[in-house]
């Protein structure tokens, strides 16, 4: 099962609970890790201790700005995830990649998601790690670097995490270390930033990106080879469909997924 942590602030949080454990999904904030051990105990009436990973979608501070508060929290064990590509940005040896389109991408993303910041805290970071500006290259020291796991896909779609049915997919694109999870059972993609949600129950493709190219490619390959019926974005509303969640995508030049 699947919980969306309400007002988790600008980008979106997610608890996965099964009987063996929690994966909390993209921390973007210190007020989204508050709410999320608000969410585990107060209405899944399940200890902090029971997550047994934190799953990042990529290296942006509104997704990993808040991991190290709730791991605080968390049993010793608990392991952080995050794609291979990742490792230089974390080890400090990389520069977070350029983005494109930060007034048609990002702008309209800001107006359509700055409802759910409802405090301070939902914009209050642990760190700057994570920002994609050169200028702030010398702050983005992470304090658990001894808690994280690399997800290393060796050019396969689909690789199991070690809880339930859940598996990472690479989706490349809005950065180069972007990675979803996906769960052919229930038909659920959790896509991190390459796809973002609307009011509408629609949803489009992220022009705030590192390669335009490859998030349409990526964009294809999931099509043509998941059965996802449920989409849940980084960004905004979740995407359901009957029978194909694609299906409400739009694509950059304006074209419907099939």
């Amino acid at each position: 099962m699947v919980y969306i942590i309400p007002k988790s602030g600008f980008a979106n949080t997610y608890i996965i609970e099964e009987d063996d454990g929690l994966i909390s999904v993209d921390v973007g904030s210190i007020g989204a890790a508050q709410e999320v051990a608000t969410y585990c105990i107060g209405v899944l009436k399940r200890p902090l201790e029971d997550i047994r990973f934190i799953f990042a979608t990529h290296f942006h501070i509104d997704h990993i700005g808040g991991i190290g508060t709730l791991l605080k929290g968390c049993s010793p064990e608990t392991k952080v995830l995050f794609d291979l590509h990742a490792k230089g940005y974390i080890e400090e040896r990389e520069n977070l990649v350029p983005m494109k389109n930060w007034l048609s991408g990002l702008v309209p993303t800001i107006r359509e998601n700055y409802a759910r910041i409802g405090n301070l805290s939902h914009i209050t970071f642990e760190s700057l790690a994570g920002v994609p500006l050169p200028v702030f290259k010398d702050n983005g020291r992470l304090p658990y670097t001894d808690r994280v796991s690399y997800i290393d896909m060796q050019g396969a779609l689909l690789s199991r995490i070690g809880l339930a049915g859940w598996e990472a997919v690479p989706t490349p694109g809005h950065t180069p270390d972007s990675i979803s999870l996906y769960n052919e059972k229930t038909h659920e993609l959790i896509c991190g930033d390459l796809i973002l949600g609307r009011h509408e129950g629609m949803g489009y493709l992220n022009r705030f990106c590192w390669d335009e190219g490859l998030t349409r490619d990526c964009f294809d390959i999931l099509n043509n080879t998941l059965c996802v019926r449920t989409i849940y974005p980084g960004h905004g509303e979740v995407i359901r469909d009957d029978v194909n969640a694609f299906a409400k995508v739009v694509l950059f030049e304006g074209r419907g997924g099939k």
